[in-house]
């Protein structure tokens, strides 16, 4: 399966937001998640990294 897990950056820690994220939409700084099983979450911030080998992505709190 292709889900990931989304990170969230502060500073110079990470902490987990959401897994099994199989949509990311960007409109500026909102970044809405989707989940596999639907659920969604939003956020503010940017994409600082995706990582496709271990399936994460970061998002930099702005």
């Amino acid at each position: 399966m292709c889900e990931s897990s989304v990170l969230i950056e502060r500073g110079s820690g990470r902490e987990l937001l959401m897994e099994d994220v199989v949509l990311i939409e960007i409109d500026g700084e909102d970044i809405k998640l989707r989940g596999i099983l639907g659920e969604t979450q939003n956020t503010k911030g940017r994409i600082k990294e995706i990582n496709l080998m271990s399936h994460t992505v970061v998002i930099e709190v702005l």
